[in-house]
């Protein structure tokens, strides 16, 4: 088979791109972690076990952040209400990558429907979505707190399928988590890890966009 021929069934196969949020699209030069040190005195390695632990559950959508912060903050005496230092964590780490979103643009309107599927839970979620204007860039913002299952859990990729109605194959996805790339592989999904802008071109280039 002939070079343009190959080409020619990969812009067929696929019809979406999928894009990971965070060092993806969202690139911080600086985590909250460490500001949250720096204002309040909550050891990194403490607010590292809530991320690994009740955090974790909250992306899920099995707990909600709004009700199990409190108690985190109350043990290293935050006098913050946990709405208010909520909004300087998502502020914090509102960093995003401007060429990297021109390219979805770009890829958007040439008809390639672009859509973002996150591991977030529910208040970051709707900060990227209204804030960050994520409703607006994107064709669908997925967030595993929405879907009832994160990354690289199987039920993530086949639950954000069953939402944009497109079979596997159709599916381009794109991750700086080998892990969920590899499990985006084994749902069927065409899946690569992403590294930085300008293999991200090469490798698009290579399934003809």
């Amino acid at each position: 088979m002939l070079f343009k021929d190959c080409v020619k069934m990969m812009l067929k196969m696929i019809q979406v791109v999928v894009f990971d949020a965070d060092g993806v699209i969202v690139r911080p030069k600086t985590f909250f972690v460490s500001r949250a040190f720096e204002l309040y005195g909550i050891p990194k390695s403490e607010f590292m076990a809530f991320i690994r632990g009740d955090f974790k559950r909250c992306t899920t959508g099995q707990l909600e952040l709004l009700e199990i912060l409190p108690a985190f903050l109350e043990r290293f005496h935050v006098r913050v209400e946990a709405s208010v230092f909520i909004r300087q964590w998502v502020e914090h780490e509102h960093h995003t990558d401007p060429q990297l979103l021109e390219r979805i643009q770009n890829l958007r309107s040439r008809g390639t429907p672009c859509y973002l599927g996150t591991n977030q839970e529910r208040n970051r979620a709707n900060y990227m979505k209204l804030e960050m204007g994520f409703l607006r860039l994107f064709d669908g913002v997925y967030a595993s707190s929405d879907l009832g299952a994160r990354k690289p859990n199987t039920d993530f990729y086949t639950r954000l399928q069953n939402e944009i109605k497109v079979s596997p194959e159709g599916i381009l996805f794109w991750d700086d988590s080998l892990e969920n790339v590899l499990a985006a592989r084994d749902a069927g999904w065409n899946a690569e890890i992403f590294t930085h802008l300008l293999e991200f071109n090469k490798i698009m280039k290579g399934y003809g966009f």
